[in-house]
Parts: C-alpha cells; sequence; structure tokens
C-alpha cells in the first residue's frame, strides 16, 4: 500500500520518467505533470505530500508556481530542482515559495532521496502540528459549552460553583494556547516572544508591588499583546517598525485595536482586552491607534506600554538590531514624556537575562547544494561524536570542500541544516 504521495512537476518527459524510476522502489505514489499550470489542476484533485519542481518552465516558472502551492497547500513541502545560473530565481523560491530545499543539477541520486526522505517527514510533522491546532479549537468548544451549561446551574449547588469555575480556567488555557498558536503560525517565533514579553511584565510587576488581580492580567496582557498582529499582513509584520513606510506603519498601528477586539468576545479576557486597548498608547497622546493621553489611560496600559517599548527595542523589533539593557533605558529616558516617571526607576532595576533570538527560515541541504555564506544553523558533528562546525558558523568554500572530503572517506551522504542572511 503507497502511503506517501509525491507530484513532479517538470516540462521535459523524459526527465519525469527518470525521476519516476528513482522511487520505484519506494512506498511511494508518483504523480507528474509537464507544466505549472497542469500541475495546479492535479492538485485541486489530488493531495499529495510532497511537490518536486523544476526551475525552468515555460508560462510559470518553478518559483512562482511553489509561491502559489506555499498559500494555497502550506502543509505540503517543496523542493525544488534548479541550476547553477538560476541562483537568484533559488533564493526567491527560497523566500516567496518557503521551500525545504532544493538540488542543483545534475543531481545526485542518493542526496536527492535523502532530500525526499526528510522532506516526506517534515510534511508529516506539518499535519500533526495541524491536527493539534484544531483539537486545540474542538477542546476550547467544547469546555466553552460546558461553562455555559455550568453557568445556568450554579444557583443549585455551592459543590457546583467550584466545578464551573475550574472548567471556565481550562478553558481560559485552551484559548489563550491556541490564539499564541495561531500567531505563530502567522508570524514564527512569537510564541517564544510572547512568552519574554511576560517575563519581563512578571519581574516588573514584582518590583513595583502591584495588587496579585492586576498583575495576573498585565502577565496575561503582556503574553497575548500580538494576537491582532494576525490581521496584520505578511509584508508589514516582517519589517522592523522604523523600516516602515507611512502606509506600512498606519496598518500596523492598528493590530492593539485587533487584539483587544479579539479578546473582547470572551468574558473572563474582557479585562485584558481593555489593557491591549491602551498598550501602545502614551502619556503625551502620541501613541496609537487612538491618541489617548494623560488620565484616560488606566495604570496598567501605561504600565504595558513601558513594557513592550522595552522589549520591542530589547529584541530589535523596533529598529532591526536588539539593543542591551543600558541602551534601552537610554532612549526610554530620552522619550520620557511618554511615560509615568514613577515607572523609569523599576525598569532600570530590571535584571532578568533575556535571551534573543534570531527568527530566520532554517532549510536541510545536502553538500552538492552548500554555497559560501550560508550559515550553519545546528552543530555537525563527525561518526565518532567529534565537533566539525560550530552553529552560527558562516560557510566558506574551504569548509564546504572539507566537508565533501568527510563525505567521501565515509561514504554516507551528509546533511547540513542551514540558514541565511538578508545579504546571501
Amino acid at each position: 500500500m503507497m502511503d506517501k504521495r509525491i507530484l513532479i512537476i517538470d516540462d521535459e518527459a523524459s526527465v519525469l520518467s527518470t525521476l519516476k524510476r528513482l522511487f520505484r522502489n519506494k512506498p511511494y505514489e508518483v504523480f507528474s505533470a509537464l507544466s505549472a499550470e497542469e500541475g495546479l489542476t492535479l492538485l485541486k484533485s489530488q493531495s499529495v505530500d510532497l511537490i518536486i519542481s523544476d526551475m525552468r518552465m515555460p508560462l510559470m516558472d518553478g518559483a512562482e508556481f511553489l509561491s502559489i502551492v506555499k498559500e494555497t497547500y502550506p502543509l505540503t513541502e517543496r523542493i525544488l530542482l534548479t541550476g547553477y545560473s538560476d541562483m537568484d530565481s533559488t533564493i526567491k523560491a527560497i523566500n516567496d515559495g518557503g521551500i525545504f530545499g532544493y538540488l542543483s543539477k545534475p543531481w545526485d541520486i542518493d542526496q536527492l532521496l535523502s532530500l525526499v526522505d526528510n522532506a516526506l517527514d517534515q510534511t508529516h510533522k506539518n499535519k500533526l502540528k495541524n491536527r493539534t491546532l484544531k483539537r486545540f479549537k474542538k477542546q476550547n468548544d467544547a469546555l466553552g459549552e460546558v461553562v455555559e451549561h455550568k453557568q445556568r446551574e450554579m444557583a443549585q449547588s455551592a459543590e457546583f460553583v467550584g466545578h464551573a469555575f475550574q472548567k471556565l480556567q481550562d478553558s481560559c488555557d485552551v484559548t489563550e494556547q491556541m490564539l499564541l498558536n495561531l500567531l505563530d503560525l502567522k508570524l514564527k517565533g512569537q510564541r517564544i516572544y510572547a512568552g519574554q514579553v511576560a517575563e519581563v511584565a512578571n519581574e516588573l510587576t514584582h518590583i513595583l508591588g502591584v495588587r496579585e488581580d492586576e498583575r495576573k492580567c498585565l502577565i496575561t496582557a503582556a503574553r497575548l499583546h500580538g494576537i491582532g498582529k494576525i490581521g496584520i499582513p505578511d509584508d508589514v509584520l516582517v519589517l522592523p517598525i522604523d523600516m516602515m513606510n507611512s502606509e506600512q506603519f498606519l496598518l500596523y498601528q492598528q493590530y492593539p485595536a485587533y487584539s483587544a477586539c479579539t479578546l473582547m468576545a470572551y468574558l473572563q479576557f474582557q479585562d485584558v482586552a481593555q489593557v491591549l486597548f491602551e498598550q501602545k498608547e502614551y502619556l503625551d497622546g502620541s501613541g496609537y491607534p487612538n491618541g489617548i493621553h494623560g488620565d484616560e489611560l488606566t495604570s496598567l496600559g501605561k504600565i504595558l506600554s513601558l513594557i513592550l517599548d522595552y522589549t520591542e527595542l530589547r529584541f530589535g523589533i523596533t529598529t532591526g538590531e536588539a539593543l542591551d539593557h543600558q541602551t534601552v533605558i537610554g532612549v526610554i529616558q530620552t522619550n520620557h514624556n511618554r511615560y509615568d516617571a514613577s515607572l523609569l526607576p523599576a525598569l532600570s532595576s530590571l535584571t532578568l537575562e533575556v535571551e534573543l533570538s534570531e527568527e530566520v527560515s532554517s532549510m536541510i541541504l545536502p553538500l552538492y547544494s552548500l554555497r559560501e555564506g550560508m550559515i550553519v544553523d545546528k552543530e555537525i558533528f563527525s561518526d565518532n561524536g567529534l565537533l566539525l562546525l560550530k552553529r552560527n558558523a558562516v560557510l566558506t568554500e574551504k569548509m564546504i570542500d572539507h566537508l565533501m572530503n568527510i563525505e567521501h572517506n565515509i561514504r554516507e551522504k551528509m546533511l547540513v541544516c542551514v540558514r541565511f542572511d538578508h545579504k546571501f
């Protein structure tokens, strides 16, 4: 029984035949198409686990085709077959098509089969993640029904009150996790960043001596502050705030309202939603989206606004470059009119060590596809456990040649996890 389906796109029938023969002893069902248009038509009636596409094809090239596939069938991984002269188009396919990997022609058979196996494994993981999100939603809906039912019966028994409260708490937890999962799918790394903002809120509220119920509300607001970014276009979200043009920044300024409106629908999050309306408002009225100022702001809104400006500067969201604690405090003091002055000493005394994370896409490549300037994303070890290359090492031609020599001696194909910086 065939348990995996692969679609191969190439405008040369001979290439299709060659590729199909490579998989004749594999438990794969292989489909083929002679053009991108034919491939898109086939995908409407047949689900597949992996798509392998040639770059150079008439009417629609591989980069454009895989970009469409990414939007329409995001759980299906994609591999590109390209030539050495197609590197600009390949980089476009990496950025727009979100490809899992690519191979330069003429490809090595073992490397191709290994890359296919890894891509199919990633497709499996993608589908598991998608099912998990659906399960979260189903659980949340079910818990919501239970809470509603219990609320109608609360007057009947004091014991019922405690039970209903626990169900309500469970519903809050599931809803929060579901929303953070959706945000992380929209912009990878946001779940981690949300946790880091919540950590800063936790320490700052301890220093300030904020009342326990308000502290919990603020920490939740810090963790869920970015939920509204789900409604902001991708091409805006990937930019540092200072690099957005006026039109892009106008779109970005709507996310606090989107965040608040999303949570306002849940009774248990209404206090949090009120804080989120004010998360980017300032005392001097220069904030957004409504330009609220002075006494119109709540105490929690003032604290969250300061926390977000601090973390956005610390993690490079504002300028594109992560700044250290003292530099950030200097920037905030320069703009002191925006904030409640009584909060600044507490922020300056923060001792929390925040862990910076670089959110870039990584991919697994055979040695044949490595290029100078790529960055090693996972440490590379020899068979006997010796470290060959550290994470974040920038590949040179000499390093690549060294790895190829090792591969030749061990007679096994090596795969390397790399990422690309914006200059590659």
